[in-house]
Formats: C-alpha cells, structure tokens, sequence
C-alpha cells in the first residue's frame, strides 16, 4: 500500500510531473540491491504506473525520469527527501506559478553558461547528455529570465510575462 503523503514533483522531459509511491518503489528496489542503469527502466515504468497515469507516447521521458530520481535517492543514502519548501509568490504557492526555463535541446550545446550564470540553482549539468537541464524549477526567481541572454544559441525559453499579470488577479 502506498502512504499517501508520498508524493513527488520530478521534471519529466520540459515538464514538471507529480507522482505518487515512489519513495516506496524506490526503497523496495534498494532493499532488493538493485542499482540503477538502464535495464531498470521497464520495471520503473511499470510500478509506477501502478499509482500515476503514464502515457504511451512518453514512455521514454517517464522512464529516463525515473531512473534519474532513482538514481539520486540511492546517492543520497537513505534517500529520502523533504517535500522542497518554496516560498510563495504573491500569496500563490510556488508549485502553482508556471514560471521557469525549458531548455530546448536541439539548440543547447551544453556551454554551460547559464548553469554558471543562475545563482538559484535552477540547472544542473547531466553528464548522460553531457548538457545542462532545468534541475529545480521552483528555485528559478518568478519574473526574472536573465539567464535566457546568457545563452549563445538561444535555447532558454520562458512563458510570456503576461501570464505573471493574470495570476495576479
């Protein structure tokens, strides 16, 4: 049975994703030994899919998220991680404001100035595709985009600022 206050948001491709059991998926597979490479990804996919809706077509996201959260609960020893407490935004909680960068891929060539640039610690450098990803994007200040003309190749995207105005309201 899964506790119900474990739930998680983790960053699924450009996208923040909440899913519920994966602490619990997590500490089964350590407790078994089992270390986290790529064969696992099937087996991720599957017992979370037990608790949280998958599509078809992200299946590879979802599957290279999870491996990367599994990942970093078995480093962190115990692994188990508080709810990251966010300071709201004009009296809407953070998790609420869809305010942060999407790096987009084919564009990024992994220079790094925006990982030496942000002070938020938004980006974090992942060493499988040798480019920086949008690691904690909660962190990222609502309103500010100033990493965004840091990059060279303009692959940093935000929302519009007006969507901040409507939020507002």
């Amino acid at each position: 049975m899964t506790n119900s206050s474990d739930y998680r948001q983790i960053r699924v491709g450009h996208m923040v994703v909440g899913m519920t059991g994966l602490t619990d998926i997590f500490k089964s597979l350590r407790d078994s030994g089992r270390v986290p490479t790529d064969d696992l990804k099937s087996e991720l996919l599957t017992l979370a899919r037990k608790h949280n809706y998958i599509p078809a077509a992200a299946e590879n996201e979802y599957a290279e998220a999870l491996l990367r959260e599994y990942n970093a609960f078995c480093r962190k020893g115990e692994g188990e991680r508080a709810a990251p407490q966010y300071k709201p935004w004009r009296g809407i909680p953070r998790e609420q404001v869809p305010w942060y960068p999407v790096i987009h891929e084919e564009q990024c060539d992994g220079c790094g100035k925006c990982l030496k640039f942000c002070s938020f610690g938004v980006y974090a450098w992942n060493e499988a595709q040798d480019k920086v990803v949008v690691a904690e994007p909660f962190n990222c200040m609502v309103g500010c985009n100033a990493c965004a003309a840091t990059c060279d190749r303009d692959a940093i995207f935000f929302p519009p600022r007006s969507m901040l105005e409507g939020l507002k309201k």
